[in-house]
């Protein structure tokens, strides 16, 4: 028993050096692969990015927006917190006083904090104004406000509104304006390694380019920006028109009727008479003077002239 309980106490303490020699060399081979792995992903990473940067330069226009979009892709889409709604709107309105209501038209405008873009005005026959139309640039939020108060400005004849729902042009407008960017500041980081004079043409040839691109994004962006935020009214303004009564057909009779025509036939007559002596009266002093004087001569002339002797 002691021999062998001696044997057992030689092997355990030989044992626990071992273990710590193979955990020694075991962490050894493990560092050495770990850094080789590193050095491997490092190398690979090193060139993937320059095979990008190769490619985009020599893909064009095209490349940029498709490696942006890939980028992007990964992450999560973007929300709407609300639609964009472009709204527009006409009223047609009669009054008989139309400078009025052009000018209560306008309050409407200023309540909601909008704008008359656009006015056309006309002046009717008796010098005052019969014809209006305005546009009006309203805050969406207050557009179908501002559209029950022009309505209650004058008679109304017609209104109608149009919506159109732009929420996914908008989002595709703003991820191309990002993915235009990206392409630029990827560009702009080539240009500054080109060294060779070829290389430089050619990127700054594909950086116009894609500048040209983001800046028709941008006037897109900042109209469809326009458009959602301000809401458009057209209105027209007009006098109603005169309705003419016509007089009743049935024949009168009696002596009132016999003296209301006596008295505009003899209106006529009257009038007739006025004009032909208006008319001859401006050749009344011509005839004078010409007819007086020959009227003198052939009277002397017979005077002068002696009798015919009978046969």
């Amino acid at each position: 028993m002691d021999m062998l309980t001696t044997v057992a106490r030689a092997t355990a303490a030989l044992a626990v050096p071992l273990l710590l020699v193979a955990g020694c060399s075991s962490g050894s081979s493990g560092g050495t692969s770990e850094s080789s792995s590193s050095s491997g992903s490092a190398s690979h990473s090193t060139a993937s990015s320059a095979g990008r940067q190769a490619a985009d330069m020599a893909a064009g226009p095209a490349a940029a927006p498709g490696a942006a979009a890939g980028a992007s892709g990964a992450e999560a889409a973007p929300t709407v917190e609300q639609p964009s709604i472009i709204s527009t709107g006409s009223v047609s309105l009669h009054a008989k006083d139309v400078a009025k209501a052009r000018a209560d038209a306008q309050h409407v405008a200023d309540k909601y904090g909008g704008q008359v873009t656009d006015q056309e005005t006309t002046t009717a026959d008796d010098k005052k104004m019969g014809y209006a139309r305005l546009v009006l640039r309203i805050p969406a939020r207050s557009f179908d406000d501002a559209m029950a108060d022009l309505e209650q400005v004058a008679e109304l004849v017609d209104s109608n509104t149009t919506s159109e729902d732009v929420s996914t042009q908008v989002i595709d407008v703003d991820e191309r304006v990002k993915s235009a960017r990206a392409s630029i500041d990827r560009i702009t980081t080539l240009l500054s390694r080109a060294e060779k004079i070829g290389d430089i043409m050619a990127i700054e040839a594909q950086l116009s380019q894609r500048e040209a691109d983001l800046n028709s994004l941008l006037r897109q962006q900042a109209h469809l920006a326009d458009q959602t935020a301000l809401s458009t009214i057209s209105v027209t303004i007009d006098r109603p028109t005169v309705v003419h009564h016509t007089a009743k057909t049935a024949d009168k009779a009696g002596f009132v009727a016999g003296l209301s025509a006596g008295w505009h036939a003899l209106s006529g007559f009257a009038i007739g008479v006025a004009t032909v002596a208006g008319a001859v009266l401006p050749w009344v002093p011509v005839a004078l003077l010409i007819g007086i004087p020959i009227w003198l001569a052939v009277r002397r002339s017979r005077r002068t002239s002696p009798p015919a002797e009978p046969a």
